[in-house]
């Protein structure tokens, strides 16, 4: 069952986070890095498109599934020439377990990065999936 919210429970108590408002921090945190990666949807079309009221929406970059207590986290991504795909995989990873730990939520299960381009003087299609799973 996919739900809209992660709820993680403790000694204390539960808490309650909606996906959206993970979603929208993890693009958020990843748009920090535009000098190395751009955001792309499932496709590898970069995200340009802007609404002139809210501005781009990001969240075709991001998907997140939970079920029967296994969180999944894919990100969609161009890499641009001339940066080690390694370093900015255990950035992006970092940032992502990092996101969840501040809201005190157990890590994801997996954490996948589909690189599904390159962007250099133009956008050269790739598909490399780099993943990191916890637990």
């Amino acid at each position: 069952m996919i739900t809209d919210v992660t709820i993680t429970r403790n000694d204390k108590g539960a808490i309650a986070v909606n996906n959206k408002v993970i979603i929208k921090l993890i693009t958020d945190r990843l748009l920090e890095m535009s000098d190395t990666i751009i955001l792309c949807n499932k496709k590898g079309k970069p995200i340009t498109r802007t609404n002139p009221f809210t501005g781009p929406d990001y969240s075709d970059a991001v998907d997140y599934r939970e079920s029967k207590n296994t969180i999944e986290v894919t990100v969609y991504l161009i890499y641009r020439s001339k940066v080690v795909i390694n370093d900015i995989s255990n950035s992006v990873l970092d940032i992502i377990e990092d996101i969840f730990e501040g809201f005190s939520i157990k890590k994801p299960d997996r954490i996948k990065i589909a690189y599904k381009g390159v962007m250099a003087a133009q956008l050269e299609k790739k598909n490399i999936e780099v993943s990191r799973r916890n637990g």
